[in-house]
């Protein structure tokens, strides 16, 4: 009997549809009429509208159970008019269209619900998308407990940015807020909805837009907006994104915000037009903003003057004020990153910086080498280091750069990208033994060597093997004994074998896992043709290693 099934209590049936996926709900709900009614609401726990109406009608039925909806905004709202209720209803995703939501039209044909309108002027069947946009705010008015929202916005619309206001200052639950409104917005509105959101702890705005016609009404907005923003309340955010097309909203948006933040934790920067912008935010942090400032993401594209990030990072350290904690992760996204820079950062927050992220960037031997001397508290380092040659270094300044040892003896995560053996065919040759890259190669593994906290380790290299016993650096790496997971390159040409397997399961006692195309950093090898490994003697590594070690894991 269906009483007495296990599925019969409501405690275990919540436990167990965490687990399922929603074909297995719909499976389950098709069993009886008292499977339907038990595991129907869990399935309509997130709802996707991202092609067509034809859930609708049971998004109406089930609307008290919906906890996240993720919708191409106009679908659900033509449909929603203003009596749809959510009480339950916790993350709300409402997009237009496409490309990073970048491109929002002034209407949007749903004919279909695939067309859009890229000329701006009405036709039959198109949908105002300030209509759409009012019925949406509107529906959050039903949300009381909604704690995360993202919605692409007309704030230009009086009307729209008026309901807006009301319903940010009832989601009292409210936690995360991502706008992006992709029309020039009056300055003021900005600020009331950055006030309407103090309890926020995550804030995400993106302004696109365009004031090159900005009058003298235009100006007296941005000098009201910048009074209100200077006067306004602190505000709990913790983690801040920024991005705008407006240079205006730099000084009048940005800077006073960042003085209102004392929580702050995060920050994601736009690109700063402007180098007035740099001084007002020196000054900002030097007098104290932000003070728990740990994380920082500064702009994707490269800077077009004067490069912001030395200035910013000298103004970041823990000194800068009495309860600075100081910078302490820093990822930069971009190929762009100076030398200066670099050294900023061993200048001014050698006593903070952890985490050091460099994704795209590829960078000179002495910038890594600056970073890795001066950084004694590092953590983590994720770095690519580009090939070197008697043309291009300086052989007294190399010699000088090798007698350094490393001061980062606490990093327990590292992953690196080298192109230093670029051009090198192989160990055995004389090529390599009298090279540059061989005495940096030297160098570089006798400092791999005093790592003794290491656990995660990714090398990323080649063409040439290093991790053999003989003509190899493998037998210097004994005191590496806390490494968990060791990440080796596709491009490298392997040489491994039982030896070295033997040599790994006496030397490393805690390794869990070998990745033998780790391709977590990206190394582009000039000659490919040239990476060819020894599958036998690399079956004889995993199959050794295994025998030894048989929990460790391996990925080729």
């Amino acid at each position: 009997m269906e009483k007495d099934h296990a599925f019969d209590d409501a405690l275990i049936r919540a436990e167990l549809a965490k687990y399922l996926t929603p074909r297995d709900l719909a499976q389950c709900a098709g069993v009886s009429h008292a499977w339907f009614d038990w595991f129907i609401p869990s399935l309509w726990h997130t709802r996707s509208f991202y092609c067509s109406l034809s859930n609708i009608p049971g998004l109406r039925r089930y609307q008290q159970h919906v906890r996240v909806i993720k919708d191409i905004a106009i679908n659900l709202a033509v449909e929603s008019r203003d009596y749809w209720s959510f009480p339950n209803l916790q993350s709300v995703q409402f997009v237009q269209g496409n490309n990073n939501n970048l491109f929002r039209p002034q209407y949007v044909t749903f004919g279909g619900f695939g067309g859009i309108h890229q000329g701006g002027q009405m036709v039959q069947g198109s949908v105002n998308v300030s209509r759409v946009d009012l019925r949406l705010v509107k529906l959050l008015d039903s949300t009381p407990l909604l704690q995360d929202l993202t919605v692409t916005l007309s704030l230009d619309n009086t009307d729209v940015y008026r309901q807006f206001l009301l319903a940010l200052q009832s989601l009292t639950h409210l936690r995360r807020l991502e706008l992006v409104c992709n029309e020039y917005v009056n300055p003021i509105h900005i600020q009331q909805v950055i006030s309407a959101c103090r309890q926020c702890e995550t804030l995400s705005f993106k302004f696109w837009g365009n004031d090159s016609f900005k009058g003298t009404e235009e100006a007296g907005e941005y000098a009201l907006a910048k009074a209100a923003m200077e006067q306004m309340q602190d505000i709990a955010v913790k983690t801040l994104y920024l991005e705008s097309s407006l240079s205006d909203q730099e000084a009048t948006i940005m800077v006073p915000l960042l003085k209102h933040c004392p929580l702050l934790e995060e920050i994601h920067l736009w690109d700063l037009h402007l180098d007035s912008t740099l001084e007002l935010l020196q000054d900002a942090f030097r007098n104290g903003a932000c003070p728990q400032l740990k994380t920082l993401f500064p702009s994707n594209s490269p800077p077009t003057k004067k490069d912001p990030l030395p200035t910013l990072l000298s103004v970041m350290g823990p000194n800068r004020g009495v309860n600075a904690v100081g910078l302490q992760t820093l990822t930069i996204p971009t190929h762009y990153f100076l030398a200066e820079s670099a050294l900023a950062i061993t200048q001014h927050l050698a006593q903070s910086m952890t985490v050091l992220n460099f994704q795209e960037h590829i960078m000179k031997f002495e910038v890594f080498n600056e970073l890795v001397t001066g950084l004694p508290h590092l953590r983590s380092l994720s770095a690519r280091i580009e090939e070197i040659s008697a043309q291009t270094v300086d052989i007294n300044r190399f010699n000088q750069m090798c007698a350094r040892d490393w001061v980062c003896l606490g990093l327990e995560k590292l992953q690196v990208g080298s192109q230093l053996t670029q051009g090198i065919p192989t160990v055995k040759t004389d090529s390599w033994k009298q090279s540059l890259p061989r005495r940096c190669m030297d160098y570089m593994f006798s400092q791999f060597a005093r790592l003794e906290n290491l656990e995660q380790w990714d090398w990323v290299a080649g063409p040439v093997d290093l991790f053999i016993l003989t003509g190899g650096y493998l037998r210097t790496l004994s005191n590496l004994k806390q490494l968990r997971r060791l990440g080796l390159g596709s491009s490298t040409v392997y040489r491994m074998g039982a030896k070295e397997a033997d040599w790994v399961a006496e030397n490393w006692p805690r390794l869990e896992h070998v990745d033998l195309s780790c391709r977590k950093m990206l190394v582009p090898i000039a000659d490919s043709s040239r990476v060819k490994a020894d599958k036998l003697a690399l079956d004889a590594f995993i199959h050794t290693l295994r025998s030894k070690r048989p929990s460790i894991t391996f990925n080729r």
